[in-house]
């Protein structure tokens, strides 16, 4: 047990506390893609909902991914940032994980809610 306690959960164990700083550290990331996303970056808006999901998905890393590869680092220069191929085979797997993790995530949801079974 962690010396780290929640007063409605009591004393709280390591995994739950690194979890705690997990999801602090993954809304913080969505909320800066999500800002930087819809107000900086002149990507199209689909691009800006699939970065601030897939951040959702994986929190820190996709915000380190994001950086690295989308945001744009001076005004009007996003065309000639994005231009190395590898940026552009980042945003296009973001472009599809952001689709089949939330086409996947809402189907759990439907399949679990009907009360059938998830094989």
């Amino acid at each position: 047990m962690s010396p780290f306690t929640i007063p409605l959960l009591g004393p709280l164990a390591w995994i739950d506390v690194v979890l705690l700083v997990w999801f602090a550290l993954t809304l913080l990331s969505v909320g800066y893609v999500a800002w930087d996303a819809f107000t900086n970056n002149p990507e199209m808006v689909v691009m800006k909902w699939g970065w601030v999901l897939v951040t959702l998905y994986l929190g820190p890393v996709s915000l380190f991914l994001y950086v690295m590869s989308c945001k744009e680092p001076g005004p009007g220069i996003h065309e000639e940032f994005v231009k190395p191929l590898w940026k552009q085979g980042l945003g296009s797997t973001i472009h599809c994980v952001a689709g089949d993790a939330t086409g996947i995530i809402v189907a759990a949801v439907i399949t679990a809610a009907l009360g059938l079974p998830m094989t």
